[in-house]
């Protein structure tokens, strides 16, 4: 369906090239549709899209859907609040041009500049979360199944500037000596930054049995792993988006998981899902670097969701129960999020939403987005999030239904 280099290359240039340094994204997948509604999906997810939010929601089709594709969904979410990137650019042509004047005892205005761009971007931070997926969906009455690949990152960098080097250049503004290239060598300022990528491939199964006359689905999603993750590390006017993938700094572990869900239909209108993503625990180490490393932790996490919908809107609502993956190095994050759907006739959609991070350690994100889906055969999602902090992100997906 989709090679694993596919994939990799994939997320990592929409994490690097793009979006780092650079809130990242909840969750484990990227759907333009559920982006748009405020990253629901766990009761309002259609079909095709369940596969990546709640498998047990592949039992809500029509009786004349007979194939679903997602080919592409992709997504990529960041957040810069201190326009690291401008700051660190900086610090890399002050940089030069006191290298430039190394030596030539003339380089007091030199040393002035690199000594406050450094200031200016000491703790300095930022990250980024992207996602691409792909699937295909077999509907029918007796066991719907999917075939889902996708992957996963998220990526933070931070600029960490010492007391030595400020020292060191303070002295050196006042013109009483004039800095060396082998003293500028031995500053101590670095940039750091952490990544990690998670490839994907399941086969996502559902049935639908009745309950106390409830109809009720459950599903499953056996599913290989694989963790990719990078720790990067160097002098803070060496730093590059362009270097940070090199394998340099990666490291790699592969292993199985699994996803479940389940889903009611309360009324023709309402339904509730509840779904646990990752249901196996992993901790996989980046790469030790310069004496520093961290640890990229895959929780299971657990999510409850509810929608209402009578075909021309749908509202819907899911709430984390337990906090989402990260690294070891981050605070938690569980988020909350509520979104609403127009849909006209099924050829065009208009949809809006919120996601609040529960924790306070991730920043809120507004959503909207719209949908084509002329003759409700292929369907173009777009989305646009902003949130707090210099938050911003976008998603797209293609999706063709027979």
């Amino acid at each position: 369906m989709m090679k694993v280099s596919m994939i990799t290359h994939g997320i990592t240039l929409a994490l690097f090239a793009t979006a780092l340094p650079a809130a990242q994204a909840a969750g484990s997948w990227t759907e333009a549709r559920n982006d748009a509604m405020g990253g629901t999906g766990v009761a309002s997810s259609n079909y095709t899209s369940a596969a990546l939010a709640n498998p047990a929601l592949m039992t809500r089709h029509d009786a004349s859907d007979d194939l679903g594709i997602i080919l592409p969904g992709i997504g990529a979410q960041i957040s810069d609040p201190d326009n690291l990137q401008d700051g660190l650019d900086r610090v890399k042509d002050n940089w030069k041009r006191l290298s430039d004047f190394a030596g030539s005892g003339n380089s007091a205005a030199q040393s002035a500049a690199l000594k406050k761009s450094l200031q200016d971007v000491s703790g300095d931070s930022g990250h980024a979360s992207a996602g691409v997926s792909a699937v295909i969906a077999i509907p029918n009455d007796t066991l719907p199944f999917a075939l889902v690949v996708k992957g996963w990152g998220q990526a933070k960098a931070r600029a960490v500037v010492t007391d030595h080097d400020l020292k060191y250049l303070d002295t050196a503004q006042t013109g009483i000596f004039s800095p060396t290239q082998d003293d500028l060598d031995q500053l101590t300022s670095r940039a750091e930054g952490v990544a990690a990528l998670v490839s994907e491939y399941g086969l996502a199964m559902a049935h639908q049995f009745t309950l106390a006359g409830t109809p009720v689905s459950v599903g499953i999603t056996p599913k290989f792993q694989r963790v990719d993750t990078w720790n990067y590390n160097v002098a803070i006017n060496n730093y590059s988006t362009s270097d940070f993938h090199s394998g340099e700094w990666k490291r790699s572990e592969s292993g199985a998981n699994m996803d479940i869900g389940l889903a009611t239909q309360l009324t023709p209108e309402w339904t509730v899902g509840l779904t646990g993503q990752n249901l196996f625990s992993r901790n996989v180490s980046t790469r030790e670097v310069n004496g520093l490393q961290d640890t990229f932790q895959i929780r299971p996490q657990a999510t409850a969701g509810t929608s209402w919908s009578n075909g021309l809107i749908t509202l819907a609502t899911d709430v984390d129960l337990t906090p989402s993956s990260d690294f070891a190095s981050d605070e938690k994050e569980q988020y909350a999020g509520v979104g609403a759907e127009l849909n006209a006739w099924d050829w065009a959609q208009v949809r809006a939403g919120y996601r609040a991070d529960m924790r306070n350690s991730d920043n809120n994100v507004f959503s909207a987005g719209i949908g084509i889906s002329p003759f409700s055969v292929v369907h173009l999602d777009l989305t646009g999030m902003a949130g707090t902090d210099r938050t911003y992100g976008a998603a797209a997906q293609l999706t063709f239904t027979f």
